[in-house]
């Protein structure tokens, strides 16, 4: 889990292109949460209760609603540009040092 963490996510987090696409964004913030779970911890947690945490984590609260929503709720909307670049600078500007606080404390 750190090996993904510290040598796929990561560097992804540097690909700006990726963060305007919705299938990396809850698939970034979902797979940190359940990494950061099951390294502290040692149990796998569902998608939902990775949401549920994420907040906790430092997550940006609109992009967690943004997923919740799109995945639980009313995703009739498609979101307009100035979200997706926001969605994605918010991403990226947690991932990146959540990243690297997850890797550090397990080195």
């Amino acid at each position: 889990m750190v090996r993904d963490q510290r040598d796929f996510w990561r560097r992804e987090v540097d690909r700006v292109s990726n963060w305007t696409q919705t299938v990396w964004v809850d698939l970034a913030m979902v797979t940190h949460a359940r990494a950061t779970v099951t390294l502290t911890d040692g149990r796998l947690i569902s998608k939902r209760e990775a949401l549920d945490l994420l907040p906790s984590l430092g997550a940006p609260v609109e992009v967690v609603e943004d997923i919740r929503r799109r995945r639980y709720g009313d995703a009739a909307a498609p979101p307009t540009e100035e979200w997706t670049a926001r969605r994605a600078e918010l991403t990226r500007g947690y991932l990146g040092p959540a990243i690297d606080a997850l890797v550090a404390s397990r080195s």
